[in-house]
């Protein structure tokens, strides 16, 4: 059985990861024309009603991104995807900021955990054990996949401020690796549209 930390078990995770955010993108392209193929109307109305309240959806979309992503960001971007380019770029750009901070916030909860005693609980230990030794080697690695794949990007976060990765290296990582991975997600949600007419 291969151990967690072997570089043979990383590329089979990675590659994995990549099918699955390939997938997982797929899916929303499908979903979104099913939706405006089929309830075009009824989603853009309910969209315009929705979108003019900024502070609301980001609210929702800061406490969804605490609370390990029971909103995904695409159906935000879904939601905005009619808006001109201009402003569904100042929105995808703070969906992204939005995250990063909500993992930094994961983050520290983690790091913070890891000092107070009650991080020495054996049922604690136990849990984050299976990850420790692969987060502690491929630390950078996991984070990037957690900032553009399916991975629980919250818990992923926690798990890098428990194990006590660099603050600083974790910004620089997640921050733009997080953005990016957002206007990818919003250009094949908004043009994807075009693929009807």
């Amino acid at each position: 059985m291969s151990s967690n930390t072997d570089p043979s078990f990383l590329k089979k995770y990675i590659v994995q990861k990549i099918l699955w955010t390939i997938i997982a993108l797929l899916l929303v392209v499908a979903i979104n024309l099913l939706i405006n193929k089929y309830a075009g109307g009824y989603f853009n109305d309910l969209a315009q009603r929705v979108s003019g309240n900024y502070m609301l959806t980001g609210l929702s979309f800061f406490f969804s991104e605490i609370l390990i992503g029971i909103f995904p960001a695409e159906l935000f971007m879904m939601i905005y995807q009619s808006k001109g380019w201009n402003e569904f770029f100042f929105i995808v750009l703070s969906l992204g900021i939005i995250s990063s901070v909500c993992g930094f916030i994961a983050f520290l909860a983690g790091k913070h955990l890891n000092e107070a005693k009650i991080s020495k609980m054996v049922i604690l230990q136990k849990k984050f054990k299976k990850y420790g030794d692969l987060f502690l080697k491929y630390g950078w690695i996991i984070i990037i996949l957690a900032a553009t794949t399916p991975l629980p990007f919250a818990m992923v976060s926690f798990v890098a401020g428990y194990f006590k990765f660099s603050p600083a290296t974790y910004l620089k990582i997640v921050v733009p690796v997080r953005i990016v991975r957002f206007f990818i997600s919003a250009y094949f949600i908004k043009y994807s549209i075009t693929l009807l007419q």
